[in-house]
């Protein structure tokens, strides 16, 4: 492993472990705090609202010549979250002032996520030996290993999962600074024009943008409200702790190995592929609820990541960084990321909604529906005839 596929995978590992804690551990620490349903799939739409709003301006002073870079504006990031998961220790706290802090606490949180992306896209780029995609499947092992002690964790305290939330958000604020190639990556050449001219150069991000947000619409729904779908078949925080924690291990051979999968197939291939996964994934987790099975059926649904959201990061990732011009990857991977965290919007938002009006069951059938619409514009997108001028990815 080199040094700076080390460096990277403990970037990555730092960062999931703390974000452990906001896409599996929210809903329980915000019921905790006597917040319902609703009122946490408000606080965490609104929270991923303020990240959407947040990205860009992140991606405008990253891809700027003299702009902060990437690694300064992660690591302040990652500071300014640590501060604040302590400050949501501090006891006799009202509600509104837990929604702020917690809600900010999130936005910040996700708004970081393609930065931490990039960094090792950029050093990449520059023809440095990172293995992008074992990094990250090293640092899904760490966020599944972490879901499933702090499954136990939580049991006893939930706020105690702050103080780890802390410990990691310092982590990757220094191995974000310690993370110093020989010359530090600079700004590529800014583009004319924004968002709508990246649009009209690459077309097929009308159709791929739209079936990421479908698709992670549901994917955000399921692990926001893994604690409800589990008791709504007599499970608890174990089951959701096992099961989001069996989820992430999956991971790690397909991403550790995903250098292998590229040399094989497309990237087109790969994305449609895990599309198609993320469609039976959802599929089987319906058997609980309709087909008369158990945990079991849970735990086989959440085993199909490895399929889906495993292929889908390192794909999706790599297919903008071929497709993009120099001066508009940072745009690109922050477009990709922005899809996910609408998606992360309506899933919490709608599913906490919809779960209090119609239940579990309905939801998830609801959602079966949404993944199949967002398969197919999947396909419709990575297979359109491209203008000439247009690199293949």
């Amino acid at each position: 492993m080199s040094r700076y596929t080390r460096n990277f995978s403990i970037l990555q590992g730092c960062y999931w472990i703390a974000a452990c804690f906001l896409y599996a551990f929210a809903e329980r620490f915000l019921l905790a705090r006597g917040f319902t349903v609703q009122e946490v799939g408000i606080v965490l739409a609104v929270s991923n609202g303020a990240a959407l709003l947040l990205q860009p301006l992140l991606a405008a002073l990253a891809d700027r010549p003299n702009g902060l870079s990437l690694r300064a504006e992660l690591s302040t990031g990652a500071g300014l979250a640590a501060a604040l998961s302590l400050l949501l220790c501090f006891p006799g706290q009202t509600a509104a002032l837990v929604a702020v802090l917690f809600g900010s606490l999130a936005a910040l949180t996700v708004a970081i996520q393609p930065l931490a992306n990039a960094v090792g896209l950029a050093y990449l780029d520059r023809g440095e030996r990172i293995n992008y995609s074992l990094a990250r499947g090293i640092a899904s092992a760490l966020f599944g290993g972490y879901c499933y002690a702090a499954g136990f964790l939580a049991e006893w305290n939930s706020d105690a999962l702050l103080w780890c939330f802390a410990a990691s958000s310092l982590g990757l604020m220094v191995s974000a600074l310690a993370f110093a190639p020989k010359k530090e990556p600079s700004a590529q050449p800014k583009e004319d024009g924004g968002a709508w001219t990246l649009f009209l150069k690459h077309r097929f991000l009308w159709l791929l943008l739209p079936a990421t947000v479908l698709i992670f619409t549901v994917h955000n729904f399921i692990n926001a409200y893994m604690l409800s779908i589990v008791s709504a078949i007599g499970g608890g925080t174990h089951e959701m702790s096992v099961a989001i924690a069996l989820a992430a291990i999956l991971e790690i051979p397909t991403m550790a190995g995903f250098s292998l999968l590229q040399k094989r197939f497309r990237l087109k291939t790969l994305l449609f592929f895990s599309a198609a996964a993320f469609l039976f994934k959802h599929l089987l987790l319906l058997l609980p609820l309709y087909g008369g099975a158990g945990v079991w059926a849970v735990y086989a649904s959440q085993s199909v990541q490895l399929l889906g959201y495993a292929i889908f990061i390192p794909a999706s990732s790599f297919f903008l960084n071929e497709r993009m011009d120099a001066g508009d990857k940072v745009k690109g991977q922050m477009l990709l990321t922005e899809s996910q965290t609408l998606g992360c919007i309506l899933g919490q938002l709608l599913g906490g909604f919809s779960i209090a009006s119609i239940a579990v069951g309905p939801t998830l059938l609801i959602g079966g529906a949404l993944t199949a619409v967002g398969t197919a514009l999947m396909g419709l997108a990575l297979w359109e005839k491209k203008k000439p001028d247009c690199q293949e990815g």
